[in-house]
């Protein structure tokens, strides 16, 4: 580990170096939830959707949403983060139709990534750039109980989750840019619906089981037997982020039409892990809406993504999203299918996620 002042130095030697990792930085993804599998729902507004979240994305983003609105769904995900290269799938399923206590979800998601760092060789003097291999998974089950009926509900969501940044030395070796992650994780939640009118979701995110960044200003990853000049690494595409944060995220709702058809949303989250070293929390506010004409969701979301001290790392997101719902009936099965993005729109430079979802709801004839 080198000191920040060992940094700065090395930055001044070589300002190209420096231009690098600023841009570099600007790629990082702004996922909050899971680290590649945000849920398709929740990706097109933003993740600004925990008061008003339902079915499997509230399994991912808010548990205690659950018991709100009956669904029994089976849903394949699948996300795309270009600039890190990194995809993620993984399957929800959840249950809140046949207890109108007690909402049940179970799911598994899978990442894997090639993020690009860059070095000067030591063998050559030339930039070079270096692939890591990103890999991981989680398994997750949600439970939500309604303590007032259609008025207050809590969740929690105990997960175990894993996560390595590796790459192949010079002899074919696999070795560890990074610590892996490998513990038991937890989520817990609170809804409050006011009446149909408004709800107030609070969100705990992590309480056990978080991470550090792969990196700081502080200390860089690790790379042995590749022929790197470890001064002037720049991080490209990998993310400055934590992949599991301590957080804490309030979401507010409204509903317009008194119906879940139609909401506007506003959200905070705070991130405790990812600027520790440098005792900054960050920060992330947005708004978003959606409205469900006949069949057809039309989702859209913006963002403000604080990184770190000061506002020069700051990044704006915009977020939009469609969809196709067709209920269930009784006895028989339903569809719902969506796509969605986030789209870097300010900072140093663009960063791109895409989603999609193919879901199946189910009313079991009981």
């Amino acid at each position: 580990m080198r000191a920040a002042a060992t940094r700065r130095s090395a930055l001044r030697r070589a300002p190209a170096v420096g231009l690098a990792l600023a841009v570099g930085l600007a790629l990082a993804p702004a996922a909050q939830g899971s680290p590649a599998v945000e849920g398709t729902r929740n990706l097109s507004l933003g993740n600004v959707a925990r008061g008003s979240s339902y079915g499997t994305n509230a399994v991912l983003l808010n548990p205690s949403n659950m018991g709100f609105s009956g669904t029994f769904a089976i849903e394949p995900l699948y996300q795309l983060q270009i600039a890190s290269r990194t995809s993620g799938v993984g399957v929800v399923v959840m249950d809140s139709l046949n207890n109108a206590r007690v909402s049940l979800g179970l799911g598994y998601l899978f990442m894997r990534g090639k993020p690009q760092i860059a070095f000067t060789s030591t063998e050559t003097g030339e930039d070079e750039d270096f692939d890591l291999s990103r890999f991981g998974h989680e398994a997750f089950a949600a439970i939500s109980v309604m303590v007032i009926k259609q008025w207050l509900a809590v969740g929690i969501k105990p997960k175990y989750q894993y996560t390595s940044l590796r790459y192949r030395d010079v002899t074919g070796a696999a070795r560890n840019a990074a610590d892996k992650l490998s513990a038991f994780g937890l989520d817990a939640s609170l809804t409050a619906n006011f009446a149909g009118i408004a709800a107030l979701a609070l969100v705990g995110t992590n309480l056990t089981g978080n991470s550090d960044p792969a990196f700081t200003d502080e200390r860089d990853v690790t790379l042995t037997d590749v022929g790197a000049d470890e001064e002037t690494i720049r991080y490209k595409s990998l993310s400055e982020l934590s992949e599991y944060p301590l957080g804490f995220a309030w979401g507010a709702s409204i509903f317009p039409l008194r119906k879940p058809d139609f909401s506007i949303n506003a959200d905070g989250y705070y991130d405790f892990s990812s600027f520790r070293f440098e005792k900054t929390t960050r920060q992330v506010y947005g708004g978003s809406a959606e409205f469900v004409a006949g069949p057809v969701p039309l989702r859209f979301g913006t963002t403000w993504d604080s990184r770190g001290k000061g506002k020069k790392d700051d990044r704006v997101f915009v977020s939009g999203g469609i969809g196709f719902v067709k209920p269930a009936p009784v006895g028989g099965v339903g569809v719902d299918v969506g796509f969605g993005f986030s789209q870097q729109v300010a900072g140093p430079l663009r960063d791109t996620v895409i989603g999609f979802n193919l879901g199946l709801r189910i009313h079991p004839d009981l």
